[in-house]
């Protein structure tokens, strides 16, 4: 049954027209907000690669204070803590950086990974030994 949600994960990991550092952001901040060390263990160091800068990883558990974010970056992050808790998010703020189909790409990037990081957490998965 995992074959099917790791096609997914490949589809938004390679096939998506999102920036990839808006992607590994809002996949950081979700796993954040999920308490997922195993997430934050493969996604920080995609970040890094992607271009997202070490004082925007040590900013993004309090990302609405810091001044280190643009405010693509900032439209992404509000909408990570949408769909990680319900909170309201900055709709405005995604209509002004992303297109539909980029939103729909967040959206589905987010939810993915919100899952993710509850079938970890549920299958108590570790992580892997090189990562810690």
């Amino acid at each position: 049954m995992l074959a099917p949600m790791l096609d997914l994960i490949h589809a938004v990991r390679y096939e998506s027209a999102v920036a990839r550092v808006y992607r590994e952001i809002l996949i950081c901040r979700i796993a954040q907000i999920e308490g997922s060390d195993y997430e934050l263990a493969h996604h920080l160091p995609m970040a890094r690669d992607a271009g997202v800068d070490a004082r925007q990883l040590e900013q993004l558990d309090h990302w609405a204070e810091a001044d280190c974010f643009s405010a693509a970056e900032r439209a992404v992050l509000s909408y990570a803590e949408h769909l990680g808790t319900g909170v309201p998010w900055d709709a405005a703020g995604l209509d002004d950086h992303f297109s539909p189909a980029e939103q729909t790409e967040l959206t589905v990037a987010g939810a993915t990974y919100v899952a993710v990081a509850r079938i970890l957490r549920s299958l108590e998965v570790r992580i892997d030994d090189h990562l810690r």
